[in-house]
């Protein structure tokens, strides 16, 4: 997915950032598809235990704060905040919301992820019946003018080396063997945040 700001070229510089906590993406009819209420991305959906979302965002929270490159305001100081302001305005979309939160607590840019998906292994490491599946999406916020600036989603279910050359690098990294759906999810925040604005 690529925003607008990004096709246009402008530059993005952010030196505070505000994360609000992740949170799971379920579909309200069973069915297995979901779209993502900040960038309107159709997720695909499976079981999700109980701290699913907790996983993926401790990930990118803990590579966002290692890079050195932001001041981050964590969940637990942001989401008073926004759980605040989703009490005063009960009509605004996610993205009016998120920005209103940010502008609160004097942030440049504001993330929030959602995780549809995160579908544990079954079998062991050299031998599994069922790889680990995962799909999340992390997305930023521009609180000057509430604009969607970055966001990318991850669905990924891991697929043997013979299965999937271009995958393969999932394997190697990891040993030559089938990974965990928190190794996955790992693998994929450090992927996103390859494009991420500012991040190195």
């Amino acid at each position: 997915m690529r925003t607008a700001a990004e096709t246009a070229g402008e530059p993005l510089i952010f030196k505070k950032i505000a994360v609000v906590s992740f949170e799971k993406l379920t579909s309200e009819n069973g069915g297995r598809a979901v779209r993502c209420p900040v960038s309107g991305t159709v997720f695909s959906t499976c079981a999700l235990p109980q701290n699913a979302e907790a996983i993926v965002q401790d990930f990118f929270l803990q590579r966002l704060e290692k890079s050195g490159q932001f001041v981050v305001i964590p969940p637990y100081q942001s989401d008073l905040v926004y759980q605040k302001v989703r009490g005063e305005n009960m009509t605004a979309s996610v993205a009016q919301l998120l920005q209103k939160t940010g502008k609160a607590l004097e942030a440049d840019g504001i993330v929030i992820g959602y995780v549809s998906c995160f579908r544990e292994r079954v079998g062991y490491a050299f031998s599994a019946e069922r790889p680990a599946s995962v799909t999340f999406g992390v997305y930023l916020i521009r609180v000057s003018d509430g604009d969607l600036v970055w966001g990318r989603m991850y669905d990924r279910t891991q697929q043997s080396f013979s299965e999937n050359v271009l995958q393969s690098s999932t394997f190697f990294r990891r040993g030559l063997r089938w990974v965990t759906a928190a190794e996955l999810a790992e693998d994929g925040v450090e992927e996103i945040l390859k494009t991420f604005p500012g991040y190195r």
